[in-house]
């Protein structure tokens, strides 16, 4: 018999993103100090090797710079505003590494890497291969099912597939693959499919919530938790619920 979900984990997209900068201190500050469950984080590459937090391939849409982030450097990087422009108050936001992010936030609250580009996977891997986290502490994903099954083989720590679709068919697969989790789009949300996922061993955590309504969606489905850039609404909903 399903049952709806009474406590859904609220995932900060980006950190908090709604409110502050995406992907920056501030963003992440301010979930912790909301209560989110996690923090989601995007990973990509920079010129001289160094993983930082940033979701784009270029810099443009969220600083004062322009072109690939594999084009710069970390020192090129340094240089750049990532907060000013979400709004003149929160100008001066620096890039944040994942060594950072490791030593500064993960002690805190635990984190999910999304992984961006098939360039980092391999340097991400070994990163985390030398830093590892068990269990739930430390979450990976992709959009690439390369990517997920590579850090399937190489980490202990729960891996997830973000999908754009939802099906029997895709629980399957992230099932016979050892995957952790699948991970569709709110809008695919379907009570029967979670239920099927979860008595194949899997959490279902939805992505693109952008309205009220999928709040809704998430606990009438029973979904485990769900990224969104506004993680109070989640947690708004858990308490009452």
């Amino acid at each position: 018999m399903h049952r709806e979900a009474t406590i859904v984990l609220a995932i900060a997209h980006r950190g908090a993103s709604a409110y502050a900068p995406e992907n920056t201190r501030a963003a992440f500050d301010l979930a912790i100090d909301m209560g989110s469950s996690l923090i989601e984080t995007d990973v990509q590459l920079t010129r001289d090797g160094e993983l930082v937090l940033i979701h784009d391939d270029l810099v443009d849409r969220t600083s004062d710079g322009s072109g690939p982030v594999a084009d710069h450097t970390l020192s090129d990087l340094r240089r750049l505003d990532f907060g000013g422009w979400f709004a003149p108050e929160r100008e001066h936001q620096s890039i944040v590494t994942l060594t950072e992010f490791w030593s500064d936030y993960l002690p805190r609250i635990p984190a999910c890497l999304e992984i961006k580009d098939p360039l980092a996977t391999e340097a991400l891997l070994r990163f985390l291969g030398a830093n590892a986290y068990s269990g739930d502490h430390l979450q990976v994903t992709s959009f690439s099912w390369t990517a997920v099954v590579q850090a399937r083989a190489a980490l202990a720590t729960a891996v997830g597939f973000l999908s754009q679709t939802f099906n029997e068919d895709l629980i399957d697969r992230c099932a016979r693959c050892g995957f952790d989790q699948v991970c569709p789009p709110v809008h695919l949300l379907d009570a029967e499919l979670v239920d099927l996922a979860h008595r194949r061993g899997l959490t279902v955590r939805a992505w693109g919530v952008r309205k009220r309504s999928d709040i809704d969606r998430l606990f009438e489905t029973g979904a485990d938790g769900a990224t969104t850039n506004w993680p109070d609404w989640i947690i708004e909903r858990s308490v009452t619920h």
